[in-house]
């Protein structure tokens, strides 16, 4: 298999430092195409600021082009910590980890998006929206618990059961929340946790395979149209193909290698 048939598969898997480490063995980690791999490297990591500063290191006829405003446009928002960049970014990263069969590692981000998706509603009903960061010192989980004890006198310290409990207190007569919250923590959502828990990235040490995925939740690309549900409810504007898109740009650029 050739170099440039590597570097796609390599890309399609969205492993873009094995990409920028063939292109490094070639001498080629000086062109645009690497600088645009590392800057998805970092960015993949939420690394947004070097990300951002390796887009400005492109020569002067890729930084006019679209493709690379578009992504730098993306990248502020994403240091900016708004809610759309952000959440988008989380979905990616699960997806990233499906594609890969990083089981474990996908339970991770499943069981961080639930408890985000949890933050952004407590701390939404209580920040102006319009000025609103995922980054924010108010989404801090002590932030949260300590509001929750002083203001609503919920003592739970685990916080994803704190701010269910408001929810089901303060936010019941509101129909999104409540929908939500079936979705966030239905049984099937709660096994996906407890494998989370048992594993290495939770308490303990069980493995994780595609079957266990399955028995408890179907495909587990259903876990990314479940969230997805819950952020429209929310008005979050997802965009859940960013990468791929960046990829068709990639391509195009090892294709002009070629």
């Amino acid at each position: 298999m050739d170099t440039y048939k590597t570097l796609r598969k390599l890309v399609d898997r969205y492993d873009y430092g094995g990409a920028l480490d063939l292109l490094d063995e070639k001498g080629l980690h000086e062109t645009d195409v690497a600088k645009v791999m590392n800057s998805c490297r970092y960015a993949v990591n939420f690394d947004f600021k070097t990300a951002r500063q390796l887009l400005g290191t492109l020569s002067e006829k890729e930084k006019s082009r679209q493709n690379v405003k578009d992504m730098s446009k993306n990248l502020d928002a994403l240091i900016d910590g708004h809610p759309d960049a952000i959440f988008s970014e989380l979905m990616e990263n699960i997806k990233f980890q499906i594609v890969n069969e990083e089981y474990i590692d996908f339970l991770g981000r499943v069981y961080r998006f639930k408890e985000a998706v949890l933050k952004y509603i407590f701390v939404s009903n209580h920040i102006d929206k319009n000025r609103f960061s995922l980054i924010h010192l108010q989404m801090e989980k002590r932030e949260i618990l300590k509001k929750l004890r002083k203001k609503y006198r919920i003592y739970n310290s685990n916080l994803m059961y704190g701010i269910t409990t408001y929810i089901h207190r303060y936010l019941k007569n509101e129909y999104k929340y409540s929908e939500i919250e079936k979705i966030l923590n239905s049984d099937h959502m709660k096994a996906l946790i407890e494998l989370r828990n048992d594993s290495i990235v939770g308490h303990g040490f069980k493995g994780v395979s595609i079957d266990d995925i399955y028995r408890y939740y179907g495909n587990p690309y259903n876990v990314l149209d479940d969230f997805d549900k819950c952020l429209k409810k929310l008005d979050v504007k997802l965009e859940r193909y960013k990468y791929a898109q960046i990829n068709e740009y990639i391509y195009e650029l090892i294709d002009h290698l070629n």
